[in-house]
């Protein structure tokens, strides 16, 4: 035996070396029947098969089997001729089959006896291509409408199931609907590409006759009218199994498939293929075929026709699940809450919250079709359409079964009627506002969070700025009280004590009175100077009311007027306020620089150049005097001067650069990185 899952074996070649009946090429698999072992065969003609002229069926002492070959050796074959056969096995596409290569008439017998079978039988025993009978009754019946192969197709209900059973003649169709019917045919499948059955059909050839066992009414619509309550009901009396005969009021018709009728108070669904006008209020006479329906009975196969027309029903108002279980298939009414309105395949899904049950109403319309705007989720609303009950598995396996839940067929949007718009405290609403509420409180909490970090920011700023302006303001005073002690003072002094010895000399007559007065007079000179450097270095007015470029240059036009000196000014990039600090050192550097040009340099040019950047700031002096070294400067060029102008540039944190040769001229060059705090923000 074949584990399972694993692959079939190819069976090994038959004990004989050819196969001489159906039942041992029958029992080939697929594998082995592609073989191609040899087959020699003698059989009866069941049926010339399709394609016509070119396959058949025969039976043999054991089983029937399909052939297939060429149209030239089937030419002239009839039903009940006996032929012999020559040829190799095939898989086929579902049982295996015989091709035949010699196909020759060598007689005539009777037909062989049929299986007599059940619909159960031909899905168990294998019954593709065998020649089978079985009996039922006729559900519907329809011809063909090809003049040159006129057939008919009969649905057979047989086994409690329904057959599809093809008849190769044409058939009086209102013999034979509701007929109690014995068949006899050949058996085929309908299968899949994996070689699995669908389900079987009958094929009933030229020759075979149909044999009514019990006929169909002569006139049915002349038979009783059984009540919708009456159907499935228990009587010995009455066989479930034939047309019934109906009466009622339309309240829903779907063309081609559905017809839905109220008998009385109760409601009934009929399956039809009619495509005839009906509207609701009509008055229609119905026969079918009573079948078990997902609660109530249901009519299979149904016909029907209008005899009248009357007022169309009202719906039934449901109060309760015990009410809807009694109006299964009726035209009733609901009244609830609107809970969803959700677009499917063919129409809308509607939820409606009635009695805290969700019940689902399925309303088709046409593609593109949307929901009216007033169906707000929430709103209140009474719906109108057929009751579906849904049969769920569980309950009693015996005695009463009460439904726990149904849908409902809307059969227009008119069915739809809005009793009260939704309360705007809707629970989406709620979240909605909830949302916002919390995104707004997030939001004030961050706010509140940024500005109180930039105020503490802001604070430290301020504070930083202020402890280095107090820094640099004593820093100042400190520098300015040790240049009054070790210049001024120092100079006064000295003044005091010539002019004490001037007195002296005057007194007693002396010649050194005018020495004494000469050096008091350049001690007092001396004095003057540093204290105007001492001044200098003290916040300049000019700044007060200019800016640097003004400042600088009213410096270099004050200083070299009637010199001869010539002067140039350039500014580069948007001229801005810095820091008072910064602006107050650049001054003095400034100063300095144009200052030691017109005093020491004997420079014939003077150019000044402020350059602005957006993250840097230089400040150039250059001359064209007699320059100097330097690394070793001259006494008179290299005093306090430069070194005061090292330590301002020090204090921006700039970069001085000095380059100068002797005869040469000098170009001073201070720039100084800037940053937010280092600016006033002010474009001039």
């Amino acid at each position: 035996m074949t584990p399972a899952g694993a692959a079939p074996d190819i069976p090994s070649p038959p004990p004989v070396r050819v196969l001489t009946n159906a039942a041992q090429v029958r029992a080939l698999s697929p594998e082995a029947a592609a073989q191609a072992w040899p087959v020699r065969l003698q059989g009866v003609v069941l049926l010339i098969a399709y394609p016509h002229g070119k396959s058949l069926v025969i039976q043999d002492a054991t089983e029937a089997i399909y052939l297939i070959g060429t149209t030239e050796l089937v030419t002239n074959l009839h039903l009940g001729d006996l032929v012999a056969v020559q040829g190799v096995t095939d898989p086929g596409d579902y049982a295996p089959v015989v091709r035949f290569k010699t196909l020759k008439k060598v007689g005539v017998a009777p037909l062989p006896a049929p299986q007599r079978v059940n619909y159960e039988d031909l899905i168990r025993k294998h019954c593709d291509s065998q020649y089978v009978e079985l009996t039922g009754i006729v559900r519907s019946c329809r011809e063909s409408e090809e003049v040159a192969n006129p057939r008919a197709r009969i649905v057979l209900a047989t086994g409690g199931e329904k057959l599809v059973v093809r008849v190769h003649s044409l058939l009086a169709r209102g013999s034979y609907v509701d007929a109690e019917v014995r068949l006899r045919g050949i058996c085929f499948s309908r299968y899949t590409a994996s070689r699995q059955l669908l389900n079987p059909m009958l094929d009933v050839p030229l020759g075979f006759d149909i044999e009514v066992e019990k006929p169909a009414p002569a006139n049915p619509w002349a038979e009783p009218v059984v009540p919708v309550s009456g159907l499935l009901r228990f009587d010995p009396r009455q066989d479930y199994g034939h047309r019934m005969h109906v009466r009622g009021v339309v309240t829903h018709y779907s063309p081609g498939d559905s017809l839905w009728i109220r008998d009385d108070n109760h409601g009934l669904q009929i399956q039809t293929s009619q495509r005839e006008d009906l509207q609701a209020g009509d008055l229609v006479d119905v026969l079918g075929f009573p079948n078990q329906g997902p609660y109530n009975p249901i009519l299979e196969d149904g016909e029907f026709r209008n005899i009248g027309h009357t007022l169309a029903p009202e719906p039934i108002l449901m109060t309760n699940l015990d009410m809807v279980a009694l109006q299964d298939a009726d035209l009733i009414q609901l009244e609830g809450k609107l809970e969803g309105v959700r677009p499917v395949q063919d129409g809308l899904v509607l939820t409606l919250d009635w009695h805290h049950l969700a019940i689902e109403a399925r309303l088709n319309l046409p593609a593109g079709a949307v929901a009216p705007a007033d169906w707000q989720i929430g709103s209140g609303v009474r719906m109108a359409g057929i009751a579906m009950v849904v049969s769920e598995p569980g309950g009693p396996l015996s005695g009463i079964f009460r439904p726990r839940t149904f849908t409902l067929l809307l059969r227009s949007p008119a069915d739809v009627t809005i009793l009260r718009a939704p309360p705007w405290w809707t629970p989406a609403h709620v979240l909605l506002l909830l949302v916002i509420l919390a995104g707004g409180s997030l939001m004030a909490a961050a706010l509140a969070l940024l500005a109180g970090r930039w105020r503490l920011r802001e604070q430290a700023r301020r504070r930083a700025l202020a402890e280095a302006e107090f820094a640099a303001m004593l820093a100042e005073r400190n520098r300015l009280a040790r240049e009054i002690h070790d210049t001024l003072a120092q100079g006064l002094a000295a003044t005091a004590v010539q002019l004490r010895l001037a007195k002296k000399s005057s007194l007693n007559g002396s010649t050194q009175l005018g020495q004494q007065l000469d050096n008091a007079q350049a001690l007092v000179s001396e004095s003057l100077d540093e204290a105007r450097k001492s001044i200098w270095n003290m916040r300049s007015q000019v700044l007060e009311t200019g800016d640097l470029a003004t400042a600088l240059g009213g410096i270099l036009q004050q200083l070299c007027a009637d010199t001869g000196t010539q002067t140039r000014i350039a500014v580069t990039g948007p001229a801005r306020r810095l820091a008072p600090a910064m602006e107050n050192n650049l001054l003095r550097v400034g100063q300095e620089a144009i200052t030691n040009a017109t005093r020491h340099a004997r420079a014939k040019l003077i150019e000044l150049r402020l350059e602005f950047a957006e993250t840097a700031f230089c400040l150039v002096v250059r001359d064209n005097g007699c320059g100097f070294d330097p690394v070793s400067p001259p006494p008179s060029a290299g005093g306090f001067g430069l070194v005061g102008m090292r330590e301002r540039a020090a204090h921006v944190n700039g970069e001085l650069r000095i380059v100068s040769v002797p005869q040469g001229g000098t170009e001073i060059q201070l720039r100084v990185p800037l940053t937010g705090e280092q600016t006033g923000n002010r474009w001039l």
